[in-house]
């Protein structure tokens, strides 16, 4: 929304638009709340799930104004872009960014991935080895099942870590896995002798997603879902 010269922090994660990656880290997993006072910041913006509630309420504590952004649903990314535009003063950009990614997702429902009939039984896998899937309640959810897949894992709620035997026994059509260089070790290692290397997982058909691009919950997740609306409908 034209914001980014705004950002004083962020976390170590962040690498798009490249410019992000000149701005100052505060952590990652584990975010630093000295670091983010250190930085003077009129304003923190934190997602509402993830394990960033004990800096969160440091924070808070020391009088730094916290907006909390929801994230668990494809709405919530939606409604995420238009709360941050209003806070930093940018409602009409934002407003056309949230319209331009509702639009394309309409445009993937329009193909009638909701209403596909078989639906392949998919998993996202967001972890290897211990393996940990995208349950329900999760954004990855919404975006799994409006691509036309049927979520095995979707009536456990959250991030749920699953067995090696559970996914060797289950019915998996299609193993969704997000890919990037740091991560790409661990899933061929698991591929090749871990969990994912014996029964019905060994034989679905893979899915590999760019990691930035799939697991965080952003105007990039669009880009997934049409990526994987396609990728089911073969």
């Amino acid at each position: 929304m034209g914001a980014g010269t705004l950002l004083v922090g962020v976390s170590e994660y962040s690498d798009f638009p490249p410019e992000a990656q000149a701005i100052p880290r505060v952590g990652g997993l584990v975010v630093s709340a000295e670091k983010v006072v250190s930085l003077r910041p009129d304003l923190v913006l934190a997602i509402e799930e993830g394990s960033v509630k004990g800096p969160v309420s440091a924070l808070a504590a020391a009088g730094v104004p916290v907006l909390s952004v929801p994230s668990g649903s494809l709405d919530a990314v939606i409604a995420g872009i238009r709360l941050v535009g209003r806070r930093l003063g940018r409602s009409a950009p934002a407003d056309r960014l949230a319209a331009d990614l509702t639009k394309r997702r309409d445009a993937v429902r329009a193909q009638g991935a909701l209403s596909r009939k078989p639906r392949p039984r998919t998993v996202i896998l967001i972890w290897p080895d211990p393996p940990q899937a995208a349950g329900g309640g999760t954004f990855l959810n919404d975006l799994l099942t409006e691509a036309g897949g049927d979520n095995l894992l979707g009536g456990r709620t959250g991030w749920p870590l699953v067995s090696p035997e559970w996914l060797a026994t289950a019915s998996i059509d299609v193993l969704v896995v997000p890919d990037s260089g740091e991560t790409r070790g661990a899933y061929e290692r698991a591929f090749r002798e871990g969990p994912l290397s014996r029964g019905t997982v060994a034989a679905a058909r893979v899915v590999r997603v760019e990691e930035a691009v799939l697991t965080r919950p952003g105007p990039r997740v669009f880009d997934a879902l049409e990526r994987l609306a396609r990728e089911l409908a073969r």
